[in-house]
């Protein structure tokens, strides 16, 4: 049975159409947030919904996704891509992709990553951009599949507590990071490696190869 993908797309810097090639086919419903309709009109991708304030579609866009479910969410208490991931969410998809949500305004980019750190739902979350997959993990007990000599980043914005990383070039055992962590540019030594901790939130970002873009996670 085919999982239920939806994605959302934000209104970022555009990324490579190579990698949208790879994505969009297995995705099931595409969520446009405000002026990410306008990204869809830019790769000729048709939108199922486009949710927001509404303020930054042009209405050449607008007639060209007439078709489209559009959903006015004037609430400025919240941003134009967290009303796409609570819809998202509402839809109940195995898993969420992001697209374009960095590289214009660094302050979106920001509130962006902190979106993303806040989210609190059982639904994975992956978030691309040209250069590599951020995913976000909550503890437990992982085993991540790789190629040898794959880089992967990781990050903790909060405390982040019994910190093990196994068959990694640079390995923890068990440390607590009272503050953050940061663990920049590290290397797959082996094509299963581990991630345990058993409290706080960890980022990954693992930066694509030309053959290594669908690498998956197993936990």
């Amino acid at each position: 049975m085919s999982k239920k993908i939806i994605a959302s797309l934000a209104n970022g810097n555009r990324i490579n159409h190579d990698l949208l090639e790879k994505i969009l086919p297995d995705v099931s419903i595409i969520i446009a947030a405000d002026g990410g309709a306008e990204l869809c009109r830019y790769y000729s991708i048709k939108p199922d919904y486009i949710i927001g304030d509404l303020d930054s579609i042009t209405k050449e866009t607008r007639k060209t996704f007439s078709n489209a479910k559009t959903i006015f969410e004037p609430d400025q208490n919240f941003t134009d891509l967290q009303k796409a991931l609570r819809l998202a969410c509402i839809l109940k998809p195995d898993r969420i992709v992001v697209l374009f949500a960095f590289g214009k305004r660094i302050d979106h980019s920001i509130c962006n990553m902190l979106i993303f750190q806040n989210y609190r739902e059982s639904i994975p979350l992956e978030i691309y951009d040209s250069f590599g997959k951020m995913e976000i993990y909550f503890p437990g007990k992982y085993n991540i599949m790789g190629k040898t000599g794959e880089i992967i980043s990781f990050f903790s914005l909060e405390p982040i507590y019994n910190l093990s990383l196994i068959g990694f070039k640079y390995s923890i055992a068990n440390k607590i990071f009272k503050k953050n962590f940061i663990g920049i540019s590290n290397i797959f030594e082996k094509e299963k490696c581990q991630i345990l901790f058993d409290k706080g939130k960890l980022i990954t970002y693992r930066v694509f190869k030309e053959d290594n873009s669908s690498c998956r996670t197993i936990r």
